[in-house]
């Protein structure tokens, strides 16, 4: 089992950034995912993710706290990454009223013996910097002059 910690600076308040996070089944943040069909509700839903030449990815949140603005997810089916056993964990950091942090963790197994742990965390800082990535932009169209 191995586990890495990334955090990064968003130019956006810390409630902007919780807003979009903290509905679970809505993805409209990320490009690229075709369909969601969500099953269940709240603690314990699984959010089916459908994107074009992929299996479905199947994400359960496991736990979230509006508090703390955080939250936890498994994904027991369909990840597409080497790896197994997975369970991430993000969290919301107001810095000021125009600027936050996102805290992203995770704890898994690789699937790929020969993929060591510089490795795996490489894989792993890419995944959030592109879910940050794609947060980042939706935040910054919708905050465009007429945007809705």
């Amino acid at each position: 089992m191995a586990g890495i910690a990334f955090e990064r600076e968003l130019p956006f308040p810390a409630t902007s950034v919780w807003e979009v996070l903290e509905d679970f089944g809505n993805m409209a943040w990320a490009p690229g995912v075709k369909q969601v069909e969500i099953i269940g509700s709240g603690i314990g839903m699984t959010r089916r993710l459908h994107m074009d030449g992929m299996e479905p990815i199947d994400e359960v949140l496991e736990s979230q706290d509006p508090a703390t603005m955080s939250f936890s997810y498994s994904i027991p089916r369909g990840i597409p990454l080497p790896v197994t056993d997975y369970l991430a964990s993000a969290r919301i950091e107001a810095i000021d009223d125009t600027r936050c942090r996102a805290h992203w963790a995770c704890t898994c197994s690789p699937t790929d013996a020969s993929m060591d742990e510089a490795q795996l965390e490489e894989m792993l800082r890419g995944t959030y910097t592109l879910l940050l990535d794609m947060v980042e932009a939706y935040l910054a169209k919708r905050s465009e002059p007429g945007a809705a």
